[in-house]
């Protein structure tokens, strides 16, 4: 091991000596007066979430929403038969699909260790029900 004086000047690098109080790189400089300039940022705004509109399902996911709604719901083995597809498709319709896209309401819970889905019965529009003296004259 070698010793260092203890007078030693401190490294250099390309003839200029390294120290704590360097001026900041043109890049730092660039970077601070970008943060100054920038105007300061917009307060969040809450999102207004509309309502889905709920669109009858057809074909294919129209038939998996009739087995849900059956008495005993269904189970993946029922809906991978009525769509033909496999577990990961009819999961990725269930939850994009159906849930996310056209807004039902699906359940699932297991029987039997066999996971079942199910889904409440369609209900008539409001309009529907309200009575008949309720309701505007044409």
């Amino acid at each position: 091991m070698t010793a260092t004086p203890s007078n030693a000047q401190p490294s250099v690098s390309r003839g200029v000596p390294k120290s704590r109080t360097a001026t900041p790189s043109p890049r730092a400089k660039r970077k601070a007066a970008r943060a100054m300039a920038s105007p300061p940022p917009e307060p969040l705004v809450e999102r207004v979430v509309e309502p889905v509109v709920r669109t009858p399902a057809t074909g294919k996911l129209g038939a998996m929403v009739a087995l849900m709604r059956r008495e005993g719901g269904a189970t993946m083995a029922d809906l991978m038969t009525a769509t033909g597809w496999q577990a990961h498709s009819v999961r990725g319709a269930l939850a994009g699909s159906l849930k996310r896209a056209r807004g039902y309401e699906i359940a699932s819970g297991k029987i039997d260790c066999v996971r079942v889905y199910t889904m409440a019965p369609e209900q008539a529009p409001e309009s529907a029900t309200e009575p008949a003296s309720e309701q505007a004259p044409a």
